[in-house]
This record gives structure tokens, sequence and C-alpha cells, in this order.
């Protein structure tokens, strides 16, 4: 089908697109001056399971190989687009929910 490549891609941008809200919203919940609030956990999860979404469909916009792990397998620009905001998400995760009593 031709117009399944032009799906794949536009789905591709926009769990990127969200991946990059998600990853700016987490930066700014951590460079506030309040502490971060207990229902933020919800951003910081969102941008986590975003990221596994984004890992999942961004084959169309992968870009260059940066490490080879095997002749199939490899580590791509586009892989690392997903690091900050699965880094940012788990930090304001961790720090909005509550310690166990």
């Amino acid at each position: 089908m031709p117009g399944t490549r032009h799906l794949t891609l536009l789905v591709a941008v926009l769990v990127g697109l969200a991946l990059v809200a998600l990853a700016v919203q987490c930066l700014v919940l951590l460079l506030s001056t309040a502490p971060v609030a207990h229902g933020a956990w919800r951003v910081g999860v969102s941008a986590v399971v975003v990221t596994g979404v984004w890992f999942l469909l961004n084959g169309p916009l992968e870009g260059p190989t940066v490490l080879v792990f095997s002749s199939n397998h490899g580590l791509t620009v586009g892989d690392l687009a997903g690091v900050p905001p699965l880094l940012l998400g788990g930090v304001v995760a961790a720090l909005a929910l509550p310690a166990p009593a």
C-alpha cells in the first residue's frame, strides 16, 4: 500500500512531537523553584511510556547508526532522541511519588 509509508511516518512524527512536549514539561517541573507536586507523577510516567512507544515506532526517523551491536542491531540517532525524555520522566516520577511510610 502506497499510503502506509506516509501513515507510518506521520505516526512517528506525532509520537516524536509528543515526546518533545513531555520532555519540556518535565524540564519545566524540575527547574521550577517549588518542589515537584505529587500529581506530576503522571507527567513523568507519560514521558517514560511515550519514550517506549518512540523506541518502537521511530523506524522512519532513525537516521545513521551510532553504535553497532551486530549486523542487524545498533543504536541510532533516533534512539538517542528518546534518552533525555526517558531520564527526565523517570526523575519527575521519582520526585513526585511520596516515600513509603
